[in-house]
């Protein structure tokens, strides 16, 4: 797989996740194509910039609203550089 950047395996985690019921750390592995130690890494710093959350309970993570603007800003920055 290429390099990827920073924003980019962020904006991965966030499409992940999405909205809805929420994802377990597991299929942010599989679906974004990271190991656990990256999980746990990125999804510290994004809950931590408010762009996911973690359910204690149900041990899940969520997309927020702020989590969906940084993902459509990201698409249309790629949109930009590929032009």
């Amino acid at each position: 797989m290429a390099y990827r950047s920073r924003e980019e395996i962020f904006a991965s985690i966030l499409d992940t996740t999405g909205s809805g019921a929420g994802i377990t750390r597991s299929k942010i592995m599989f679906g974004s194509y990271l190991t656990y130690a990256q999980v746990v890494e990125y999804s510290k710093i994004l809950i931590q910039r408010g762009l996911l959350e973690y359910d204690p309970i149900d041990r899940t993570y969520k997309t927020t609203p702020s989590g969906f603007t940084f993902m459509q800003l990201q698409n249309e920055l790629n949109q930009m550089i590929k032009t």
